[in-house]
């Protein structure tokens, strides 16, 4: 086993499928995630949080940004929809909001956010904080990504990091297996946040256009877990070459052909030498092109190869 690594600030798992067709196939699929994550996966965060939770009373006090949001320490929720038009309507949790926030998935927007946190000292929303997300890329509309990130304070504790594991990979294994369109997905610490890029992306300079109508025979890039498609695994060799490489602790065939991977047993043994061993086993489904080291505090869980190269020397 490796030595123990420390998790980054957030943890990120994420499915990728093809769009849904109109609307109420779209809200059915957004709706479904919404309520599972934030049920699976929030932990001691979601305590306070119930869908009968009204912080309209809060919220008539927030003016301009001007006012704080709650006493340090209380429980924030808040629903935020970006329309066609990049324009950005964010709201407070009730259950009038609630409805009315699934009733615009049927419109299909760009993207859909309801995020969970602990006001901080400063009177706004803080840490721990749970964001679930549905986006459907402007440049790549015929896909969406379900996509939940959470602070991984839970990881750091010895005494929760086990139920935490536990919870994570029983969600992602249940959407999985729910999905069977899905084409990607993950497990990782390293995605980077603002743009939604895997950390692979970010280093060879590619943005979700690049990758998402490849996805048939080409991953995003790989984490901890990684689910590819029938087409990668295909181009992979099969579940059993996969499962022969020795570099995954498990490998579970899904619907149509697919395959969820998982590196190691516990996410804090996810270290160098694991990494390495996926990047090699999943060399020939990974785009080309020498990742480069991003300028960041975060951890970067890469090889710094050019996978097209992997076994040429």
């Amino acid at each position: 086993m490796e030595q123990e690594i420390r998790l980054n600030s957030s943890l990120r798992t994420e499915i990728d499928l093809p769009c849904p067709e109109g609307g109420p196939a779209y809200r059915a699929v957004a709706e479904a995630w919404f309520t599972a994550a934030l049920t699976e996966l929030a932990g001691a965060l979601g305590e306070e949080f119930g869908y009968d939770l009204d912080l309209s009373a809060r919220a008539s006090t927030i003016t301009g940004g001007s006012s704080t949001y709650g006493p340090p320490g209380s429980f924030w929720a808040s629903l935020l929809v970006t329309r066609a038009s990049g324009h950005q309507v964010e709201t407070h949790w009730s259950p009038k909001n609630w409805r009315t926030f699934l009733r615009d998935m049927e419109k299909m927007p760009p993207e859909a956010k309801v995020q969970l946190a602990v006001v901080g000292p400063d009177g706004f929303p803080g840490e721990p904080w749970l964001d679930v997300s549905v986006v459907r890329e402007r440049d790549a509309p015929d896909w969406i990504a379900l996509v939940a990130d959470r602070t991984t304070e839970e990881f750091g504790d010895p005494g929760t990091r086990a139920e935490a594991q536990s919870r994570w990979t029983a969600f992602l294994r249940s959407q999985a297996h729910a999905h069977e369109t899905v084409l990607f997905g993950e497990v990782a610490d390293d995605a980077e946040l603002a743009t939604g890029r895997t950390a692979l992306e970010a280093a060879l300079g590619l943005f979700q256009d690049d990758t998402f109508t490849e996805l048939d025979s080409m991953l995003r890039g790989y984490g901890w877990i990684t689910i590819c498609s029938p087409g990668v695994v295909e181009v992979l060799g099969g579940i059993d070459r996969l499962r022969n490489t020795g570099a995954f602790f498990a490998v579970e065939p899904l619907a149509r052909g697919g395959a969820l991977l998982r590196a190691t047993e516990h996410i804090w043994e996810y270290g160098p030498a694991s990494v390495d061993a996926v990047f090699r086993a999943l060399a020939p489904a990974l785009p080309p092109g020498e990742a480069s080291p991003a300028i960041s505090s975060d951890i970067v869980r890469l090889a710094f190869e050019d996978a097209s190269q992997v076994g040429r020397s």
